[in-house]
């Protein structure tokens, strides 16, 4: 015979057992749907993952040494050197000097020796087109350089090496001989040029050249205040020579003359004819 106890119990276990078994279900649910957005996420991320650079294969077999900037320089290569040129004024006027402004760069990755003297590193004028066969050579910085100069320049990788130049709007030539003729209006070029390594030059600097018309004045023939000047001032002149040149020497000459000859003082008075009578001169006259 069961009790009434157990009877009660029965009843809750078994609801126990029925409720757990409904919660199973759910939380296998949510399991699952929390599997299925990492599923989707993980997917959408390998999707838009950037790929992995491709590694590439070098067939060669001995790769080469390192650059080492510390070594030992050597002369600089053609390929190594940028040469640069700038003008102050693109319009030249007589007696306004152009200034130049030359740059000479290492675009190598060592350090480099080359010589740069004055003379070798030259700025070159040409009237016409410089490199063209019709040009004609009017100046060089070299011309009236010193030629025993020596200038060995170490330039780095990047490093620039600047000069200023001057041209005073002349020409000239080697040995800079003195007495060259003026320039003439019209076009010009500049240019830069490395004596001892072929081929490096700069890129050409276009110049015009004018020379300003002199200013026209009047003639002093066609003004009318010329003539009126010039009259009156030669009129008076020859008056004052004809008057002056022949009478007064005479009259000068005959009061000397008669008070050398008389020897007193009427002679004076004879020769003044404004001076007045003595008083007893009119008594004397009379007969």
């Amino acid at each position: 015979m069961v009790s009434a106890p157990e009877e009660a119990e029965g009843p809750q276990d078994h609801d126990a057992e029925w409720g757990s078994a409904g919660r199973r279900p759910r939380r296998l649910g949510r399991v699952l749907v929390v599997l299925t957005v990492l599923a989707f996420g993980g997917l959408g991320v390998a999707w838009t993952w950037p790929e992995s650079d491709v590694p590439i294969v070098s067939a060669k077999e001995n790769p080469p040494n390192p650059v080492d900037p510390n070594a030992a320089a050597a002369p600089c290569e053609p390929d190594d050197l940028d040469i640069g040129l700038a003008a102050d004024r693109l319009t030249v006027t007589p007696g306004v000097p152009v200034g130049f402004t030359v740059s000479l760069r290492n675009e190598g990755s060592v350090q480099c020796l080359v010589e740069a003297p004055r003379h070798g590193l030259a700025v070159t004028v040409y009237q016409g087109e410089a490199g063209e066969s019709s040009a004609e050579r009017a100046w060089s910085s070299a011309d009236c350089a010193d030629q025993e100069e020596e200038r060995l320049l170490l330039l780095g990788p990047g490093d620039v090496d600047t000069t200023n130049v001057s041209w005073s709007d002349s020409r000239s030539v080697p040995g800079c001989e003195p007495g060259q003729p003026k320039l003439t209006a019209g076009e010009y070029t500049a240019q830069v040029t490395l004596a001892d390594i072929e081929g490096v030059s700069s890129d050409v600097v276009r110049m015009t050249y004018t020379v300003p018309e002199p200013s026209r004045s009047p003639s002093p023939s066609g003004s009318p205040s010329g003539d009126s000047s010039a009259s009156p001032s030669a009129e008076p002149d020859a008056s004052a020579s004809a008057s002056g040149g022949s009478a007064q020497p005479d009259e000068s000459g005959e009061a000397d003359r008669s008070g050398e000859a008389d020897g007193s003082g009427e002679a004076d008075a004879s020769a003044d004819p404004g001076a007045p009578d003595e008083p007893g001169s009119d008594s004397d006259k009379k007969p």
